[in-house]
């Protein structure tokens, strides 16, 4: 007779091939709007450093990406205020830049091109950078996850879907900061195991 220990051996091992299957030969491109993402999720405040990891966050984001495809590469756009003698960017590019294949992108001011541009530089240099490695890699990957909910990036969307038939994964640091846009027109993709949509929300909370 099979005991209860060895069924739940089999069940964990059953479900553990059924993710593999699913995300096997699934790529996934990652863009993080950094300053985005992390002044959207939770705020500073008294016992922030006790109770709170950025470190954290971002680590837990890239596990759920890796739970419905392989990490082709993340880019990780930073304005020039975040670069200089940042420790916690520092240890981040440490940590992280061989496991889930991190790349920082500075993104120093570029002059608006018309009145009418946004003067958003890291909107600038993630549209443009992005477009660039869509081509390099294109046929490559299945998923792309924007890690911002910022409508200004429905354009880029909306041609990566059309150009290099991916799916549309986000990342968000709150609900309040997810346009709805994304689910109005119905771009958000969703979990190939459960379903789900695949929106993750950023959370640095260590107790989670």
């Amino acid at each position: 007779m099979i005991s209860y220990r060895t069924l739940t051996f089999y069940k964990v091992r059953f479900f553990v091939n059924l993710i593999q299957k699913a995300v096997c030969e699934k790529y996934v491109i990652g863009a993080i709007d950094a300053d985005n993402l992390i002044m959207s999720s939770a705020k500073k405040g008294p016992g922030f450093k006790e109770y709170h990891s950025i470190m954290i966050g971002f680590e837990r984001m890239f596990n759920w990406m890796e739970s419905f495809a392989k990490i082709l590469r993340i880019d990780v756009y930073l304005p020039p205020s975040r670069c200089i003698d940042n420790p916690m960017w520092n240890n981040l590019w440490e940590k992280c830049r061989k496991e889930f294949f991190l790349n920082y992108v500075y993104c120093p001011k570029k002059k608006p091109k018309s009145l009418w541009e946004k003067k958003d530089n890291v909107d600038a240099h993630l549209i443009e950078k992005t477009e660039e490695i869509a081509k390099n890699y294109n046929g490559k990957f299945h998923y792309f996850c924007l890690a911002s909910g910022d409508r200004d990036y429905s354009p880029l969307l909306w041609q990566l879907k059309r150009e290099a038939d991916v799916e549309i994964a986000f990342a968000i640091g709150s609900e309040s900061s997810f346009s709805k846009t994304y689910r109005q027109t119905g771009i958000v993709a969703r979990h190939p195991i459960n379903n789900e949509e695949l929106v993750h929300y950023f959370s640095t909370r260590k107790d989670i």
